[in-house]
């Protein structure tokens, strides 16, 4: 189904309410030795609301295939997430960080093992500069309109997690859980319950 452009106003705005309560909203941070962070990149160029992912390379050591958020491991303790996650995109997407306005921070997660906490950085970009994958570590980049991913149909359940599939890719696990928690916290409601 379509956005309509009613839906792309009100998904739009509820983004900027989403930068204003995650500014007062005091989120949950889970200390681990490894911490990583991710960009949750919100494209809101005109067109239909989309979130930007990728598809990570089969030559990766861990979660080949996978489909995640661009970002990876903080380089020392005392990196800041956003600066990371910016980092991160640059590196695999080709994605300025001056394109990035932040938004804000969702609560930590962890990883299926439990060792490396993750925080999502959320980030608009209102104009999309042409992104070139790295390799080694991007197979494809692809976007899903906010409005499909409100539609409760779309989610299936996969094991503990739930899964939502979009033009071949499978987007579960703990990128789908950050999903869900964003439009949760943008008050754009959760098409479903957010798995642990």
């Amino acid at each position: 189904m379509p956005e309509r452009p009613d839906q792309r106003i009100s998904i739009s705005a509820a983004l900027g309410r989403f930068r204003e309560s995650s500014a007062a909203r005091r989120r949950v941070e889970i200390q681990r030795d490894q911490r990583a962070a991710v960009l949750v990149p919100v494209i809101d160029d005109g067109g239909p609301v989309r979130l930007l992912l990728t598809r990570r390379s089969q030559d990766l050591p861990t979660h080949q295939g996978q489909v995640a958020f661009p970002g990876g491991f903080l380089l020392e303790p005392a990196e800041d997430p956003v600066h990371a996650a910016l980092r991160e995109a640059e590196e695999e997407i080709g994605l300025p960080a001056a394109t990035v306005e932040i938004l804000g921070l969702l609560d930590d997660a962890l990883t299926h093992t439990g060792l490396v906490s993750v925080t999502p950085v959320v980030g608009r970009i209102s104009g999309l500069p042409a992104l070139v994958p790295a390799p080694s570590e991007v197979a494809r980049i692809f976007t899903i309109p906010v409005a499909e991913l409100l539609q409760p149909e779309r989610w299936r359940p996969r094991g503990p997690t739930v899964e939502f599939e979009h033009e071949g890719e499978v987007l579960w696990g703990l990128s789908a859980r950050i999903v869900l928690r964003l439009l949760e916290l943008a008050s754009l409601g959760s098409p479903i319950g957010i798995p642990g």
